[in-house]
Order: C-alpha cells, then sequence, then structure tokens
C-alpha cells in the first residue's frame, strides 16, 4: 500500500468521523430542544398552578364565590383583590403568548391557558376591573383580553353550593 492509498483511508475515515459528529450534534441540539420545550410548558403550567393556589386562599375563595354568585357589593380590598387578580391572568397570559409566538410553546399549551381563564374572565367583577385597568402591559396582550371578553356571554350567577349538590345527588343515584 503507497503512501497515496493511505492518505485517501486517512480522509475517508477522517471524513466519515466528521459526518458521526455532526449526525450526533443534530440528534444533540434536537433533544436541547425538546428540553427547553419542556421546560418552558412547565413553566407556563406552574403559572397557572400557582394562580389557582392563590385562589384557593380563604378570602381569595370567597372573593371568587361572591363573583360568581353575581354579587356586586364589594369592599376596597375586594376591589383591589379583584384588579390583582386580572393582572396576574395578564400577566401569565402575556408570558406564554410571547413564548407562543417564538415558537417556544405550542398551540395547545396557549390554549389551556386562555381555557382556563375564560370562566373568570366572563365575570362582570372582572369586566369591571377591565374596564378600570388598561395599563401595565402590552397593547397587543390587551387587544387580546379585550377580544377574549368580546367573545364571551356573561356568565350567570352562580350558586356553588347548591351546583355541587345537585351534581353530587347525579352521581349518587
Amino acid at each position: 500500500m503507497s503512501l497515496s492509498d493511505l492518505a485517501s483511508i486517512g480522509s475517508l475515515v477522517s471524513g466519515m468521523a466528521v459526518l458521526i459528529s455532526l449526525i450526533y450534534l443534530a440528534l444533540q441540539v434536537r433533544q436541547a430542544d425538546k428540553n427547553q420545550r419542556a421546560l418552558l410548558t412547565q413553566g407556563a403550567n406552574t403559572r397557572a398552578t400557582e394562580f389557582v393556589a392563590i385562589c384557593l386562599q380563604p378570602d381569595i375563595a370567597d372573593l371568587f364565590y361572591k363573583m360568581r354568585g353575581g354579587n356586586t357589593e364589594f369592599t376596597g380590598r375586594e376591589c383591589i383583590q379583584i384588579r390583582m387578580l386580572l393582572r396576574i391572568m395578564i400577566t401569565i397570559l402575556e408570558d406564554i403568548r410571547i413564548q407562543f409566538k417564538a415558537g417556544l410553546v405550542d398551540q395547545s399549551t396557549l390554549d389551556a391557558i386562555v381555557a382556563g381563564f375564560r370562566t373568570t374572565l366572563a365575570m362582570p367583577a372582572m369586566r369591571a376591573a377591565r374596564k378600570g385597568s388598561r395599563t401595565g402591559h402590552a397593547t397587543e396582550i390587551g387587544s387580546l383580553v379585550d377580544g377574549l371578553i368580546e367573545s364571551l356571554p356573561l356568565s350567570e350567577p352562580i350558586d356553588a353550593v347548591a351546583e355541587l349538590k345537585a351534581n353530587l345527588a347525579e352521581v349518587m343515584h
């Protein structure tokens, strides 16, 4: 075997090594992209869960009960709580929307967040809070929230206790 033949074999082996390295790198980049998307989706779910946890606090749960029941009499503290809850919702939605537009979370993640907020945005008290609070976020997200509100009918007052009792009676029979 001549020196020229050995150089050709060396070149072939080197080329194969580069090809294998590129394939491995492509697989690693693809896996890193999947991991990044999973982390961002998990973050979105965590924010939504944290919002639910806030709503489970006794005074906030009582406030939601009043809002769902159609109550229109609120204390000053409750008015601030309603506005802050709306602000948290808009901030979560804005964050997820930005990630969606950047291709970092998928449509189903965005849809899940929106679906979770639809019931709350249908409440008259939340709509009133939105009218009184239109600053602090991007115009685009404000338009999205306003569009959601316009597309939803106002929620009818619901007696959550009676509703659960009726559902329990149905399940028990």
